[in-house]
């Protein structure tokens, strides 16, 4: 072998080694940058796992705290309807009473709103037409001296009656004596009515 050959030999010799070197370096690199991108990808294929997780968690908390409101709403609800429920039995009660006990009621209710002077009592058409006169001679009985009179108007209301002396009016219908009776009552109505639930 001839000394040009011999040095070529030698540069493709070198040339090849530089190539492989070259590929080597590459197939390296090649794999350093699929571990880096294999190891990028587990931390974000965790960290949205994670995420998921989270946001599932919160939609599942979101969704029982909405369902657990809902449901004390319908508590709630069901809770008013019974406690309307009662107060509104206490008016048809107070209306079926006997009517000696009805006349009685209805006379304890009006005599201590009586003033001196013209007195009007104004009472819904039933009772107008079915126990005015007798209510009139009871309250005179218990009220001695006191004016008073019935009403040709007719109130609309439930039961019960209303007072007029001038331009003062004491309403003293069921309806009236009940709201003002729930205010003060209904927490012992709750009581009562649930009580058995705690």
């Amino acid at each position: 072998m001839s000394g040009i050959e011999m040095i070529t030999a030698r540069i493709i010799e070198q040339a090849k080694l530089q190539a492989e070197n070259r590929v080597n370096y590459a197939a390296e690199a090649a794999a350093r940058a699929e571990e880096d991108l294999r190891k990028r990808f587990e931390r974000t294929l965790e960290a949205e796992k994670a995420r998921a997780l989270a946001e599932g968690d919160d939609a599942a908390r979101r969704v029982i705290a909405n369902s657990m409101l809902e449901g004390r709403k319908k508590k709630l609800a069901v809770m008013q309807e019974a406690i309307s429920a009662v107060f509104d039995k206490s008016i048809e009660r107070l209306k079926s009473l006997p009517r000696k006990e009805y006349i009685d009621l209805l006379t304890s209710l009006a005599v201590p709103a009586l003033t001196e002077g013209g007195n009007v009592i104004k009472l819904n058409k039933r009772d107008c037409a079915e126990i005015g006169s007798d209510l009139l001679g009871s309250i005179e009985r218990k009220a001695p001296g006191m004016k008073v009179s019935i009403s040709g108007e007719c109130l609309k209301s439930e039961g019960g009656l209303m007072v007029m002396n001038g331009d003062i009016q004491t309403n003293l219908t069921f309806e009236s004596i009940i709201r003002l009776g729930r205010e003060r009552m209904e927490s012992e109505v709750v009581r009562i009515l649930f009580e058995r639930e705690k």
